[in-house]
């Protein structure tokens, strides 16, 4: 088999390694000591394999919104690494800003926008970002999601800290700075991971539209309505992998 495949797999996006074979499971408690509060985030570790290729998967993710800082929220990134992995695809649920997006699309992620989160990093850790997200990767995902009749975009992510959602000035401002969408995770991870060497793809599904007025329990819903598609993306991904 060829080198293992890290995931993080943000809110609601779990189902999609219904197909992993050789499964084993163990809780973010065992691994982390610590367990993810979100709905939607089931905080498993999952091993396992899929086209002779080794997955390691961390299905949930932990957020600064819960208490933890942005070095505690880079842990899995960090256990990743540590397990050899070289490439990672980090998921997310998010709000279109962009008005060409519709709910449902699939976003493959080209640039950050970092302004408004706590690096990860400290002291003298300085590290570029001109380029965060694997251009190869990228090329790949585009490939798959083609393959896969899956409507996809591509854009820039903004990270707030949350839980609240935005207010719609914060929006206004948002896309003024060019975000595409928005979201509470992947900054922290993608800056962390640029710092360990790590080649990164970065997915969000848009699960409701900015300016509209949704909650949490619709965004858990947007991702369940596309989870065949995402399974069928995900499948021929691995492959072209």
């Amino acid at each position: 088999m060829g080198g293992p495949i890290g995931f993080i797999l943000g809110s609601g996006w779990g189902n999609i390694i219904e197909n992993v074979k050789n499964k084993q499971e163990k809780s973010f408690k065992t691994i982390f000591g610590q367990e993810t509060t979100v709905k939607g985030h089931s905080g498993k570790l999952i091993t396992g394999s899929l086209f002779a290729k080794n997955l390691i998967i961390l299905s949930g993710r932990f957020h600064t919104y819960e208490g933890y800082s942005s070095l505690q929220v880079v842990k899995t990134i960090q256990y990743l690494h540590d397990q050899g992995i070289k490439q990672v695809i980090i998921t997310s649920a998010s709000g279109g800003l962009n008005p060409k997006y519709q709910v449902g699309d699939l976003v493959i992620l080209n640039d950050l926008i970092t302004l408004l989160c706590q690096s990860p990093l400290s002291g003298s850790q300085f590290q570029n970002l001109s380029q965060p997200f694997s251009q190869k990767l990228i090329e790949s995902a585009q490939k798959a999601a083609v393959e896969t009749n899956f409507p996809f975009q591509k854009g820039v992510y903004v990270y707030l800290k949350g839980p609240h959602y935005e207010t719609y000035s914060d929006k206004m401002a948002l896309q003024f700075l060019g975000a595409d969408v928005v979201g509470m995770s992947t900054v922290p991870e993608v800056i962390m991971a640029n710092y360990l060497g790590m080649e990164i793809l970065g997915l969000s599904l848009v699960t409701n539209l900015a300016f509209v007025k949704h909650d949490h329990r619709e965004v858990l819903q947007a991702v369940k309505n596309q989870e065949s598609k995402l399974q069928k993306f995900f499948l021929k991904l691995i492959k072209i992998l």
